[in-house]
């Protein structure tokens, strides 16, 4: 019950850029590129990605079954209910790992980092950005079964319901850590939410190789200051700020 499996929550819808996680880069899809950046992290045992019942995600469907990934589909907007579901199809796993598909240049070993992080503190849930040091695109959580079991039973709130792991770190229930990085990185944008995003992605996929850490994404952006400035004005976490603006009971 201590392996680890890794569900990458991944759709095609997407307000700001629709379509981005199968956008093309370097000769492949932005997932296929996250999903092989994954697969290089040691410490984890399977990797899922979890989709929605829309027709439009058959293509994600369709890329697992061409890679030989595990696919499953749930809830559209109830994304805490898609992950406990997902999470009862594969029981002997008893650590979930949470990466979003909008994070294509996630770095392996800052997944193994954090693996190795919440097993050494007996903590219920850790990740990599509360507060945030790594660079956004690198954000990485990581939770007990009991923990997804709980919160998937007890948040109330919208938020919490589009939002994974917000009442596990809201709550005040569980025993929680944070990975901090050497320095404050945090003001780099790694992610893809926007098309400026997908310009400063593409760049790096053509211009770093496929197992490039973070750091080296970083040096890259600074010796191309003019890519770099494409999407600093974008601010971190615009969805979940929506969330809260716009939060209710249901």
């Amino acid at each position: 019950m201590n392996d680890t499996l890794c569900i990458i929550q991944a759709r095609m819808s997407s307000t700001r850029l629709p379509g981005k996680i199968l956008k093309e880069a370097g000769g492949m899809s932005l997932l296929e590129y996250e999903i092989r950046r994954v697969s290089r992290a040691k410490m984890i045992d399977k990797i899922v990605i979890a989709t929605t019942e829309k027709t439009e995600d058959d293509k994600v469907v369709a890329l697992c079954e061409k890679l030989d990934i595990d696919c499953f589909r749930g809830s559209e907007d109830d994304v805490l209910d898609r992950y406990y579901q997902c999470a009862l199809k594969y029981p002997d796993y008893g650590t979930i790992m949470r990466i979003t598909g909008d994070c294509p240049l996630i770095d392996p070993h800052l997944i193994d980092g954090v693996i190795t992080f919440f097993g050494n503190g007996g903590y219920d849930y850790v990740s990599n950005a509360n507060p945030p040091t790594f660079p956004d695109g690198m954000d990485t959580e990581i939770f007990t079964r009991e923990s997804l079991k709980t919160a998937w039973r007890e948040a109330r709130l919208l938020s919490e319901r589009e939002h994974v792991t917000l009442y596990i770190v809201k709550s005040g229930k569980f025993k929680s850590g944070n990975v901090k990085a050497e320095q404050n990185y945090s003001k780099y944008r790694l992610t893809v939410d926007n098309p400026e995003d997908f310009k400063v992605i593409a760049f790096l996929i053509k211009n770093a190789p496929q197992d490039a850490g973070f750091e080296e994404y970083i040096k890259l952006l600074e010796a191309n200051p003019e890519i770099m400035a494409k999407n600093m004005h974008i601010s971190r976490n615009e969805g979940l700020a929506k969330s809260l603006r716009e939060d209710k009971q249901v």
